[in-house]
């Protein structure tokens, strides 16, 4: 029945091509039937013959999952439903530089939040943070509170059914982190209504207000987000004498970030600190090349990127009875800088939003044997990205290599798992205590010990 719904389809689109490929293929929507086939057939192409990751497309018999989708792209009317249609597709391949923006970005229009950043623990949903606001203050909402419900639905339900159906990090830690931003998004000033449970056990129902900005007017902004648009490092001397230098991003239009680190570096006096602490845990990534520039003031030796493998296709191999795939990897290799660089003893704190070019980071410094990676899992997400225009405007991104450890190991949809694991609990939320930092000082102040584990 698929496929002769599909014969069908290919026939109308036939029929119509002459009068409407134009439209198909540019960004006015019509919503005639052959520009929805045309969006469809575009995402299932590129992924079939571009994606990377080819065990999930086994995995999901690609092509089977797209003939599903068929009849739901020529049911949608309006342009919303059908990229909703379009990004549920895509989450199902599990990766985070492959996904689709609508013609109206990533982030709706006259949509927002309230000013409470959440955080999943333990498989419970806390109020990590909260924004300045009298609404705040009216309905008593504070840090540890744990969310049972939103608008009368269990809260993991809503989760999965209204975000994560859309969207995908690859992994699960990631999701949790990255993708809870979505749990409360909705139309601006529009009432949230959530079944709460104080740190008291008591259990009570407030309403808020899809409104980040407080008393300063400015937003109230989740930190992997704030650090995307933080425009340098962060660094201080801890009471230990510790240097702790915080990394917001990689980005490449971004080159203050590597320019005030170097700066750090030739100025720093290493007799008067005991180790450094480099913190990416709401490092989203960027630009390897920049990351390349800050490990090199880190290094004594040469060290290995992580390797990226990608795929040629060549059909002509099949009828010969050979792989129709063959596969080529490769990798940099990053070398000291000229000048001063820093070798003492050095902690990497890491966490659920440490993406990306952040990895590269993490893994190009583990490779130094003195660098101890401490704090929680990291996203397991990597790629290159492709875009390609679908009708209405929007795009479809498809990551283009599979990137693994410089040895082959995998890392990806899984995450690189740290040294020293530390994870934050319900009690650090309620005391603004950080765990995570506080074990990565506790290492430098012993790292001989943790050094030989």
């Amino acid at each position: 029945m698929k496929h002769i719904i599909l014969i069908c389809l290919l026939n109308v689109s036939i029929l119509f091509s002459q009068q409407n490929q134009q439209a198909a293929n540019n960004k006015e929507w019509t919503g005639a039937p052959d520009q929805k086939i045309w969006g469809l057939m575009t995402v299932w192409a590129q992924t079939k013959f571009a994606f990377p990751h080819t065990e999930i497309l086994q995995e999901i018999n690609w092509d089977e999952k797209v003939q599903e989708f068929i009849p739901r792209v020529l049911e949608v009317e309006s342009l919303e439903s059908y990229y909703l249609v379009l990004m549920e597709l895509v989450a199902l391949l599990k990766d985070s530089h492959t996904y689709i923006t609508p013609p109206w970005g990533r982030m709706t229009p006259g949509y927002d939040i309230p000013p409470v950043e959440i955080l999943v623990i333990d498989d419970k949903f806390l109020i990590g943070r909260v924004g300045e606001s009298d609404e705040m203050k009216f309905e008593r909402i504070y840090p540890g509170l744990e969310i049972l419900q939103i608008d009368n639905v269990p809260v993991r339900e809503f989760f999965n059914d209204k975000v994560l159906k859309y969207y995908t990090r690859g992994s699960k830690q990631a999701d949790e982190a990255v993708l809870i931003f979505y749990i409360l998004y909705g139309p601006k000033e529009e009432k949230v209504r959530l079944k709460i449970k104080d740190t008291n056990g008591s259990i009570r129902t407030v309403e808020l207000s899809r409104n980040s900005k407080g008393k300063d007017n400015r937003p109230f902004l989740y930190r992997f987000i704030e650090n995307v648009f933080t425009p340098t490092i962060q660094s201080k001397i801890l009471d230990d004498g510790i240097l702790y230098i915080n990394i917001p991003n990689f980005q490449s239009e971004n080159q203050q970030v590597y320019i005030d680190f170097q700066k750090l570096i030739d100025t720093l006096n290493v007799a008067n600190i005991k180790g450094l602490i480099v913190d990416v845990r709401y490092n989203m990534g960027g630009s390897d090349a920049i990351v390349s520039k800050i490990v090199s003031c880190l290094i004594d030796t040469p060290v290995k990127s992580p390797a990226n493998h990608y795929f040629h296709y060549v059909p002509a191999n099949i009828p010969w009875g050979k792989e129709s795939i063959s596969w080529t990897s490769r990798y940099s290799e990053i070398v000291p800088r000229d000048g001063m660089r820093y070798l003492g003893p050095l902690v990497v704190l890491t966490g659920p939003t440490t993406h990306s070019s952040a990895e590269d980071f993490v893994i190009e410094l583990k490779q130094t044997g003195r660098t101890i990676i401490v704090g929680e899992k990291t996203s397991g997400g990597a790629g290159g990205k492709l875009t390609f225009i679908l009708p209405g405007g929007g795009e479809f991104a498809l990551s283009t290599f599979k990137a693994t450890y410089p040895d082959g190991g995998e890392y990806i949809r899984i995450g690189i798992q740290p040294d020293v694991e530390v994870h934050l609990k319900l009690d650090d939320i309620i005391n603004r205590y950080d765990s995570i930092l506080e074990k990565g000082i506790e290492v430098i102040n012993n790292w001989t010990s943790f050094l030989s584990k």
